[in-house]
């Protein structure tokens, strides 16, 4: 497959890219398979990025896919066929990426964005731990305070902002961060300055449906919908996968898992008779007692 062909397939595969991990391991390893087209591969996915016509959801799938690529070019660069692909391409375009994915004011994956930033972040020498605390604190200044008693709009977030000179992972984190404090201020001023709705809503106002015949051309489908809906599902249940990893060094001090059960295993002598007999009794009592709870006799 020529560099051309490479570069189309891999474009149908990120439009169509779903946030479940298998489907973007599978990407990323067809980008990394076909490295040696970098130069034709790499702005398939900043021209996706900055269409206009791919949805902000199928945008921040595609951020979770540069994370999970990013990850993946670092192990396969063990191997001597591979030297860190697409690894100074995703850093320098990462603040580009940000904006695209949180344009304007909309900054509903602005959690996604930030775990898949923190996790690239991981592979460089580049201190950020600062930026990761201020992203989890309260951003808003006294200066943001006086403005939201105005109802003023907050100003846009502009790559013109960040100086040329910063590293773009740094460039990245302060974005992120500004964006963050935008959140936070459009909220406030959303719940200070509009107008509580006290009356019953019903589901045609919430849902705004009319007919087929008369839906407009930005509306979403129900096919849209329910895509909306498995990526968010899919998106969040890969944010809580996170929480249960585990990553020791090989040299660790810290016992494992097979040392925890041993040492407590071999800590207790084993059962006399008279107790592995009072077990099994109590065990009998309760197989007695779930046997009668069952309807059906014959089970």
């Amino acid at each position: 497959m020529d560099s051309f062909e490479a570069a189309t397939q891999f474009s149908q595969i990120l439009r169509a890219l779903t946030p479940a991990l298998p489907n973007l391991v599978r990407a990323a390893h067809f980008a990394l398979k076909y490295s040696e087209s970098e130069d034709y591969l790499f702005p398939s996915i900043v021209d996706i990025l900055h269409d206009k016509n791919i949805e902000i959801n199928t945008k921040s799938t595609i951020f979770q896919f540069i994370e999970v690529l990013v990850n993946e070019s670092f192990y396969f660069s063990k191997q001597p066929k591979y030297n860190y692909p697409y690894i100074q391409s995703i850093k320098e375009a990462l603040p580009q990426m940000i904006l695209c994915v949180l344009p304007g004011t909309n900054n509903a994956n602005i959690h996604n964005v930030y775990a898949s930033l923190k996790s690239i972040t991981k592979h460089f020498k580049i201190e950020c731990t600062s930026y990761i605390e201020e992203f989890d604190s309260d951003l808003l200044h006294e200066q943001d305070l006086e403005s939201l008693e105005k109802d003023l709009p907050f100003p846009d977030v502009n790559l013109e902002d960040e100086l040329e000179f910063v590293d773009p992972l740094v460039s990245a984190w302060k974005l992120l961060v500004r964006k963050k404090r935008q959140s936070q201020y459009e909220r406030v001023r959303l719940l200070k300055h509009n107008e509580v709705i006290n009356k019953e809503i019903t589901e045609d106002d919430v849902f705004n449906i009319k007919e087929k015949t008369d839906r407009a051309p930005d509306r979403l489908s129900k096919r849209q919908i329910l895509a909306r809906m498995e990526d968010d599902r899919e998106g969040h249940k890969r944010s809580k996968e996170t929480l249960w990893l585990v990553n020791r060094p090989v040299n660790s001090t810290y016992i494992t898992e097979d040392e925890f059960l041993s040492h407590y295993w071999n800590k207790y002598n084993a059962l006399t008779p008279e107790d592995d007999k009072a077990f099994l009794s109590s065990l009998e009592e309760l197989n007695a007692l779930v046997g009668d709870s069952y309807k059906d006799k014959q089970f």
